[in-house]
């Protein structure tokens, strides 16, 4: 039996959007992220931005060695 598992990884994904169309994405380190998300609310203050932590999948010590 294999088991998997979802994690949050270091870094952070900044989108900028129109609408429901990102019309920017960046994934970076959190500290990073912090920096670029606060550039583009500056640079598009009518624009929603959105930042999300990276989800890593983590797979059991079994499949990790295939």
């Amino acid at each position: 039996m294999t088991e998997s598992f979802e994690t949050t990884a270091p870094h952070r994904r900044v989108r900028v959007w129109f609408g429901a169309h990102p019309i920017a994405d960046h994934t970076t380190a959190a500290d990073q992220a912090a920096q670029y998300e606060e550039a583009m609310r500056r640079r598009f203050a009518s624009l929603r931005v959105t930042s999300e932590p990276v989800l890593v999948t983590a797979m059991s010590a079994p499949e990790m060695s295939r």
